[in-house]
């Protein structure tokens, strides 16, 4: 009895590392599956099937650059061009150094004959500080500057301990300690237009704005497929957006999608 009861448990055991084990493996090779099939769907034009192969591993938690970049060129196949724009420009928070990435969503651009946020609103010291870093996505500015905190912090402590050095560590140090305040400025500013200062994409043909937020009031202006705004707050199945050139009104928000 003991042994058919040993038997028992030793199966009973397999059975649950094997299910575990079956279980884990499916969820690894899974996305894999969701992506060549989305890719397949792709190659043979069937672009909705294959948005929603890299829509579903999104959901499953593995957001990337690149998924984004094909689902935007999927939308833009099928004229969709304020989801296509909307796509890219979500890549390019990811992959800002994507050179294909780049021309697709000028193209983009170009069809739907719009520009981007940050070309109607051009601010000359914004633009110097942002420069060096235009190819980073947030997270590389991020660790740039902590790497160029230990550089100063490593010359700080070398002033500390042997001031004979001092002269000849003064125009490195110079070099360092700026570069990391110029690093320091272009993470604040990259965190506040990606984290604070909400960007949303016109997706549908033509969004009216209006004064208030209710649908008799008066449109103030319009705005067009693949637009951007600065989204500043959200009531009642409205969004209060703001132009480039500050201009702010009220649009329903199912006519823009949030970056």
């Amino acid at each position: 009895m003991r042994k058919l009861a040993y038997i028992l448990t030793c199966l009973a055991l397999f059975f649950l590392f094997f299910s575990r084990s079956s279980r884990a493996e499916e969820k690894r090779t899974e996305p894999n599956q969701l992506f060549y099939a989305a890719n397949y769907r792709y190659e043979n034009r069937d672009y909705e099937k294959a948005i929603e192969g890299y829509v579903a591993i999104i959901d499953r938690g593995l957001e990337s650059g690149n998924l984004y970049y094909n689902i935007g060129n999927a939308f833009l196949k099928l004229k969709k061009l304020g989801y296509a724009i909307l796509c890219y420009e979500k890549a390019r928070r990811l992959i800002p150094q994507d050179g294909d990435l780049k021309s697709n969503l000028a193209y983009a651009r170009s069809l739907a004959g719009v520009t981007s946020f940050e070309e109607g609103r051009r601010n000359f010291v914004l633009d110097a500080v942002k420069a060096p870093f235009r190819d980073f996505n947030l997270n590389a500015i991020a660790v740039s500057g902590a790497i160029l905190y230990l550089f100063a912090a490593l010359i700080l402590s070398v002033f500390l301990l042997k001031p004979y050095l001092a002269k000849k560590l003064a125009f490195p140090s110079f070099i360092v300690i700026a570069l990391f305040l110029l690093n320091l400025a272009a993470l604040y500013v990259r965190y506040y237009d990606e984290e604070i200062s909400k960007h949303a994409v016109v997706i549908q043909k033509e969004a009216e704005c209006k004064y208030e937020p209710i649908d008799t009031s008066t449109t103030y202006y319009k705005l067009q497929e693949g637009d951007e705004a600065a989204v500043l707050k959200t009531r009642n199945g409205w969004r209060q957006v703001e132009r480039p050139d500050g201009k702010r009104a009220w649009v329903k928000k199912e006519a823009v999608e949030p970056i």
